[in-house]
């Protein structure tokens, strides 16, 4: 397997399959506000990338360094540092989207059905933006009912990890080369079809 993503789509659809990252759910349970949603523990460094602008056509940090991560990997108890020598995918999500709500079942199939991390890929999901005042909180019993147990890093209450990797957004996707160089962003969402296009595992 080459461990490199190669761009094999260019995708315009953005505006009716995404959530703006600053967009408010008129569904609020205010009986959930006590509960404490996790936080992951990590540190990132190294530059910000620009806010992805899904109407242009060129992406200004293809072929830059993404910023860099340490973050604790809690199924595991153990300490992960990207990038780590694989291609990585990153997948941006905030509880309150309706389409990020749908792609996380269409994602966990995509990992299963074509082994992902068994061909030497890794995906990181990061929940980020989460505030108890919007619908489908918490996070951590979302992905619990969603049955997703591959890594996750929620973000902090500052959403640091959305402002490093330029969220403008959900769901949002940073696909990055072993070395951790963008190959390619892109704001909606996409389905197992559009990943397969994007993704060569050969």
């Amino acid at each position: 397997m080459r461990n490199k993503i190669i761009i094999l789509l260019f995708i315009f659809i953005f505006s009716l399959i995404s959530c703006s990252s600053e967009e408010v759910s008129s569904d609020s349970d205010t009986n959930v506000k006590e509960y404490n949603h996790p936080v992951s523990s990590f540190s990132v460094s190294g530059e910000k990338l620009s806010i992805f602008d899904p109407a242009s056509e060129i992406d200004s940090t293809q072929g830059k360094k993404s910023p860099k991560i340490n973050y604790l990997l809690e199924s595991q108890n153990l300490y992960v540092n990207y990038p780590d020598e694989r291609p990585t995918i990153f997948l941006f999500v905030a509880h309150w989207c309706p389409y990020c709500q749908n792609e996380i079942p269409v994602v966990k199939n995509w990992i299963q059905n074509e082994q992902l991390f068994e061909q030497g890929v890794n995906v990181v999901l990061v929940v980020t933006n989460t505030n108890p005042d919007k619908s489908n909180y918490p996070p951590d019993l979302w992905l619990s009912r969603e049955e997703w147990e591959y890594p996750v890093i929620y973000d902090d209450h500052f959403s640091t990890l959305g402002k490093h990797f330029g969220v403008p957004a959900f769901p949002y996707w940073v696909f990055t080369e072993p070395d951790g160089t963008i190959a390619f962003r892109f704001a909606g969402s996409l389905s197992e079809e559009q990943l397969l296009n994007i993704i060569d595992l050969n």
